[in-house]
């Protein structure tokens, strides 16, 4: 017998929890399994009374019918003892199948809300739960939650229907022999508590440990031409070579205890044995006791010790279970920061002439502010060109515009009414976007433009793509619009990608168009395609773009320069050159290389 310690979650992040609590806060998802779990409930306590009836059948076998030397009663008993193990294991597969659906169904339930209320929570949620540990441990939770709802709960069941059951027998069968086997049962049993604790801490070092290693080996090995340049090959492998050491030895300690534990344990069992024969040897002499009955004593006992040891684990599982489960609660309790408003499609102003920003200012929590006091206007029509250097606040006007965020002072309004009150699929239903870091899905060339959405005319993409001048893509991908794209965009270009991200914004036909960093990853021919294109697609909307190559806004209605937050200059392309401040300064180092800098 062995034990999975299993200890995927991290250990700090496991705290106490009311069993009862996260129960209440599963009854909805459990509700409409109630019959399943009762069903299954009574398919273990039969299977559990045929396992208890095996050794009363022996025991008859071994005081009735081999002394009377009744071949038809052997034969009977035999049966009937072959009838009660069968039964016995039938009724537990069927349990088995049952918890295992009802655990996997709770599971999807589950899973399949988190996931919905995810996509509605704000971006700085994100920002504090990074994407890749985040649904790590949603999967590592909820497979715990399984376990609760199939295998742990079932197994914690079974060991006290065993436990009750078979002490219960042996008490009617003699009392003094089973005082003697609770003597030495219990002092075992109290000692089992430490030592899975101690086992348990051992396998979450032998797991850091190779985790450690396992790091280290994806990280050389991605790395290897730089370490065989700058001659670290021996640095890579004496690293190695050193955890190896540690993860053998912390592996050696932990199967150390584990197996002398389980020796232990089996040495006890043997001694259970011997405690038996030597009770019940007066009264085998003195006819009080059958033979048959320490038969049975000894086939009991040997079914005692595993559930008894077992339940301190079990219910250790339960607890880690039930954090687990409270872990995702916690998800769903998450409210977000950017609720959606009450006002409707109906009430968006549809001849509107301009979005303010006024008196905006952010920051993240326990930041230093990144916007202050900015106000500005994006009038109907207009291309309005957000320029300056890094961390000056450009991107987060951009974000606070979708309502990834919300500012911490001012508001951002549309003809005066602020764009917090509107549903946010009506406002985003009004933007296009093209973003500098370029999110491509696994699926169809038309998937990705649409971005899923159905009933958009082939003909229609195809006039995007052409748009901004990108038709050879449809070449370049087999299959065209129905040719594959992988998951990133990993069998496209840099290029390909932005030009499809850009296509799919001119696609929606927004109102206004946000482009944030559009061509800061494109080689310089697709970045004229990008910006030839550009004129035409703002045209008929406004056009809000974030941009550190100057060539692409120099047409730009007005240009705000940002640093350090506020807005620093304002003005055309042209006035700003003749005032010859910060913005006159970039173009000299971008567009004239910086011989006039």
């Amino acid at each position: 017998m062995h034990i999975h310690f299993d200890d995927t979650i991290d250990e700090d992040a496991v705290k106490s929890v009311s069993t009862m609590e996260v129960l209440r806060k599963m009854s909805p998802f459990l509700r409409s399994h109630r019959g399943a779990f009762a069903s299954s409930a009574l398919l273990l306590f039969l299977s559990v009374g045929g396992e208890l009836a095996g050794p009363v059948i022996l025991r008859q076998v071994i005081d009735t019918a081999i002394p009377e030397r009744s071949v038809p009663a052997i034969v009977l008993y035999s049966i009937l003892f072959a009838a009660t193990f069968t039964f016995a294991m039938v009724m537990s597969y069927l349990q088995v199948m049952i918890t295992t659906r009802v655990g996997l169904s709770v599971v999807r339930d589950l899973k399949d809300r988190v996931f919905r209320h995810m996509l509605t929570l704000s971006l700085s949620y994100f920002d504090r739960n990074p994407t890749g540990k985040l649904m790590a441990r949603v999967e590592s939770d909820s497979e715990r939650v399984r376990m609760l709802f199939s295998d742990v709960s079932m197994a914690l069941l079974r060991n006290v229907a065993m436990v009750c059951g078979t002490l219960g027998i042996m008490f009617v069968a003699d009392a003094t022999i089973t005082l003697w086997v609770l003597a030495l049962l219990l002092p075992v049993a109290l000692l089992t508590v430490p030592v899975l604790r101690k086992m348990r801490k051992l396998y979450r070092r032998v797991r850091s440990s190779y985790a450690r290693i396992s790091g280290f080996i994806a990280e050389y090995v991605r790395s290897v031409p730089v370490l065989q340049v700058f001659g670290a090959t021996g640095m890579a492998r004496g690293r190695i070579h050193e955890e190896g050491e540690r993860f053998l030895s912390r592996e050696v300690h932990a199967y150390f205890w584990e197996y002398g534990f389980w020796s232990f344990l089996g040495s006890c069992e043997i001694l259970a044995v011997m405690v038996i024969l030597l009770s019940g040897r007066a009264g085998v002499i003195a006819g009080a006791v059958t033979i048959g009955t320490v038969v049975m004593f000894v086939e009991y006992t040997r079914r005692l010790f595993g559930p008894v040891v077992m339940f301190s684990e079990t219910l250790n599982m339960v607890q880690r279970a039930a954090a687990s489960a409270e872990r995702l609660f916690d998800i769903l309790s998450t409210t977000t920061l950017t609720p959606d408003g009450h006002l409707g499609e109906e009430d968006f102003p549809k001849d509107w002439s301009g979005i303010r920003f006024e008196g905006v200012w952010f920051r993240y929590p326990d930041g230093p502010w990144v916007l202050k006091d900015v106000s500005f206007t994006l009038g109907r029509g207009e291309m309005v060109a957000l320029v300056g250097p890094s961390g000056g606040g450009k991107s987060t006007i951009v974000s606070l515009l979708l309502r990834f965020y919300e500012p911490t002072q001012g508001r951002i309004t549309i003809d005066g009414t602020d764009i917090r009150d509107f549903r946010l699929k009506v406002w985003r239903g009004r933007l296009g976007l093209v973003l500098q870091s370029v999110n491509l899905f696994s699926g169809t060339l038309s998937e990705n433009l649409t971005v899923f959405r159905r009933g958009i005319p082939e003909e229609s993409q195809r006039e995007a793509l052409r748009a901004i001048e990108a038709e050879d893509i449809l070449r370049l991908i087999p299959g065209g619009l129905q040719g594959s794209v992988s998951e990133g965009g990993l069998n496209l270009s840099m290029g390909q990608r932005q030009l499809i991200n850009y296509a799919r914004a001119v696609l929606k036909d927004p109102d206004i168009l946000v482009l944030d960093e559009a061509t800061s990853s494109v080689d310089p021919g697709t970045e004229k395609r990008i910006q030839r294109s550009t004129d035409l697609i703002v045209r008929h909307r406004t056009a809000l773009v974030v941009a550190h190559r100057l060539t692409t806004v120099t047409h730009a209605t007005r240009i705000l320069v940002m640093q350090h937050g506020v807005i620093a200059e304002r003005g055309s392309h042209g006035e700003l050159l003749e005032r010859d401040g910060i913005y006159a300064g970039l173009c000299r180092l971008q567009l004239t290389g910086g011989e006039h800098a």
